[in-house]
């Protein structure tokens, strides 16, 4: 499937992060592990826009979602200075667990492909725990039909 444009018509959420100098090799493409910090600050930022529930709130009522799972598929090189669109969406969501899909792209170029899991934690027990139904209801307005989803 070409994702390229088609992805911006589904329930997905975005958000532009600039390749910066910290995330290059010395060659000026992105190394690897950075495009991982930045799957990180995606979902963070989809916590904090799209759901109203931004980390430090979610830390200080005692939650926390690690992650569970995490596959990739490299496209194409990014390079210091793109504008890197990172698009989420929901696959599945469970009674504790968050199933997602990111396609980062620039310029409508797939560069990278992931899908991830997190899991809904309690921190004072350290044992996963039902996502509340008030973020739950925020998070199906991203749920993907199979269609949608991306294949690695």
């Amino acid at each position: 499937m070409d994702y390229t444009g088609n992805y911006k018509k589904m329930p997905r959420f975005s958000t532009e992060i600039v390749v910066r100098f910290n995330h290059v090799d010395p060659a000026g493409i992105v190394f690897y592990p950075r495009y991982y910090e930045m799957i990180n600050q995606a979902t963070e930022i989809w916590f904090e826009d799209a759901l109203d529930y931004p980390y430090p709130q979610m830390f200080t009522e005692g939650w926390a979602v690690p992650m569970a799972h995490l596959e990739s598929s490299f496209k194409n090189p990014s390079y210091l200075n793109d504008r890197l669109d990172y698009a989420l969406g929901i696959t599945k969501i469970g009674r504790s667990r968050i199933d997602m899909s990111i396609i980062t792209s620039c310029k409508d170029e797939v560069r990278f492909l992931t899908r991830l899991s997190v899991v809904w934690v309690n921190c004072e027990k350290m044992k996963s725990a039902p996502i509340p139904d008030d973020l739950r209801a925020k998070m199906e307005h991203y749920v993907l039909t199979e269609a949608e989803d991306i294949s690695l």
